[in-house]
């Protein structure tokens, strides 16, 4: 058995499983197949209890329970191991006397309970089943705890099938929280009750309208007595493959979450799930999350307050950046709904104002946004800050104000000014003004209003003139600093850009160490792209660093294979250094984080940029 990931999204895997010469695609829908029930046309994996010679599908064979067992028949490609679903919470006994019951060589069955203590008898089976899975799925705490206990155990190179619980509106979740493998169950189940499945919900055959969907009997057929259980199904098979198809191409995008809110959308308990998995499991999701994304972050509902990479950055914000040295005016700014912000009409006219008041570089401007809190004019470029898009109404609720008040409180104990000028609309105004009573608010109706405009620009210029003059080429400095702080932390960036010069037109802009240049900035990824000068700096700190094997010679990618050991902090899209024989071979991206890097056998972790 041998697993291919090709494309990341969360916790959602795209690849390929090969089992003998036998490949198919992950995830994938396991088809049940029984005399009375046909599985889809599309099928690449059947379970049935008579295997096929010279099958296409991959072929499972069930062996039922423990007091039913089926005879192997030696065209299944895979076996069910025979199952005694029980609580984990027996006692370690139990587990032992039961062992042999629960595993064979490639696929291991496990049960989960209240508490999520999951006991594995084979951590070497290459297959995973959640056994009582249908039971735990209604307890949403639950069924997420047991889904991401497993799956943190199982690691990456394992697949995790959840049985019986598989719907069209459910779909992108599962896949979201990690699941790889689901079934037609839960289908078949809702056609013999009468049930078609759709992504917005299920309705009963005699609640259905003609022309409802594409199947034959949705014309056909006039009177609902007359739509038999076989109909259904093949409709309700026929959803389940959409689906998983639409799921599968929001992987491949890096949109699979604007899939599962569409769905949560209409459903309650894939909302009731997303939402407890927001709160509840940010370090699980965070590990799995790039920091690089060339897809636009899009949200219409207030999850996106919750969302890893948003908390992550303002975490980041708060522990890891420290404003421009030189700066000491502190400028509050509106959002723009053009991203970067400096692109903007509105963003033209706060820069036009700045550069008019002849010591602009002595102002530091933040941007004040739902849901990010808090975007320093250095970070605006970087994700998510650069490319995202939510719902701009001027009303704000109280979480967000929640959010930014805390933000903002903690962000000025941690970066003094001289002074503040808040060039916000209100409640935003008024929760500056409530941290320091000080603050001169500018903002008169609008933004952009001539009045508020014209109010902008005298207090700039009455309160610079007297101020020392801060040069370009000062702030530049200390902008890249900035920003070597939020990407790498505080220790590498002050190691790295010691003694060093930055030149270029803003945003790209190279850094140099004496002669050498040690690193570069672009408008593609907001971060420092390291060279092999910058990275034998910051070396000896031995963080973001990725040691492969003695002898190897890599030059376009380094392979998973290759690695044997990784630090677990870096994120995929991190800045990593790759180290062969204690000393630094390469620069580069990383395209799995170093978790993954350990665990799996395959698939790219490094895309290297410099190598020896």
């Amino acid at each position: 058995m041998r697993i291919d990931i090709k494309h990341r999204d969360g916790a959602a895997r795209l690849g390929t499983l090969q089992i003998e010469k036998k490949i198919v695609a992950i995830p994938n829908i396991i088809f049940i197949s029984t005399p009375n029930i046909k599985p889809h046309q599309a099928s690449e994996i059947i379970e049935t209890e008579n295997p096929v010679r010279q099958s296409k599908a991959v072929q499972i064979q069930p062996l039922g329970s423990i007091w039913n067992n089926v005879e192997k028949n030696r065209y299944a490609d895979l076996f069910i191991p025979k199952s005694f679903i029980y609580p984990s919470s027996m006692p370690d006994e139990f587990h032992r006397v039961y062992k042999d019951f629960n595993q064979n060589k490639e696929w291991c069955i496990v049960s989960g309970n209240k508490d999520g203590k999951i006991v594995i008898s084979n951590m070497e089976a290459g297959i995973f089943t959640l056994a009582n899975s249908y039971s735990l799925y209604k307890r949403s705490s639950v069924f997420l705890n047991n889904i991401i206990k497993l799956r943190e155990k199982i690691g990456y190179q394992k697949m995790l099938h959840v049985p019986a619980v598989a719907s069209p509106s459910n779909i992108p979740l599962l896949l979201y929280i990690g699941v790889d493998l689901i079934d037609s169950v839960y289908a078949v189940i809702s056609a013999i009750n009468g049930y078609l499945l759709f992504p917005e919900g299920r309705y009963h055959k005699n609640n259905i309208d003609k022309r409802l969907c594409k199947c034959k009997f949705s014309n056909d057929i006039e009177d609902p007595e007359d739509i038999t259980i076989d109909m259904i199904v093949e409709h309700n098979q026929n959803v389940l493959v959409e689906e998983l198809l639409k799921a599968k191409m929001s992987i491949k995008n890096g949109r699979l979450r604007e899939l599962v809110e569409a769905r949560a959308a209409v459903s309650i308990e894939v909302m009731e799930k997303l939402r407890l998995l927001y709160y509840n499991y940010y370090n699980f999701l965070e590990k799995r999350t790039a920091t690089v994304k060339s897809s636009l972050l899009k949200s219409p509902s207030r999850n996106s307050l919750y969302y890893p990479e948003i908390i992550r950055f303002r975490r980041r914000v708060l522990e890891r950046y420290k404003k421009p040295e030189s700066a000491r005016i502190l400028l509050l700014l509106p959002c723009s709904a053009k991203k970067p912000y400096s692109m903007s009409k509105s963003h033209r006219i706060f820069r036009n104002i700045l550069v008019s008041s002849k010591n602009p570089w002595i102002i530091h401007e933040v941007i004040v946004t739902s849901p990010l809190g808090l975007v320093p004019r250095e970070l605006e470029m970087i994700y998510p800050a650069g490319n995202y898009d939510i719902p701009v109404t001027g009303i704000w609720d109280e979480d967000e104000k929640a959010i930014i008040t805390k933000m903002m409180r903690e962000y000025l104990e941690r970066n003094g000014y001289d002074l503040i000028i808040s060039h916000l609309p209100e409640p935003l105004n008024s929760i500056v003004s409530s941290i320091d009573p000080d603050t001169l608010s500018t903002c008169r109706d609008h933004p952009t209003s001539k009045e508020s405009l014209k109010l902008l620009l005298s207090t700039i210029k009455k309160n610079v003139e007297e101020d020392e003059y801060v040069k370009f080429s000062t702030r530049i400095n200390e902008t890249v600093k900035a920003i070597a702080r939020y990407q790498f932390g505080m220790e590498i960036a002050d190691i790295l850009l010691d003694n060093a010069s930055v030149n270029g037109k803003y945003p790209s802009l190279r850094i140099y160490h004496k002669k050498n240049q040690i690193g570069s900035i672009s408008k593609n990824r907001g971060f420092i792209s390291l060279t092999l000068e910058g990275g034998k700096k910051i070396l000896p700190l031995n963080k973001y660093v990725i040691t492969i094997e003695k002898g190897l010679k890599p030059t376009g990618s380094i392979l998973a294979v290759g690695v044997e050991k990784a630090d677990p902090d870096i994120r995929e899209g991190d800045e990593v250094l790759v180290v062969r024989d204690n000393d630094l071979y390469a620069v580069g991206i990383a395209r799995m984080n170093g978790e993954e890097m350990i665990s799996c056998n395959r698939g790219e972790a490094v895309k290297v940029r410099h190598h020896i």
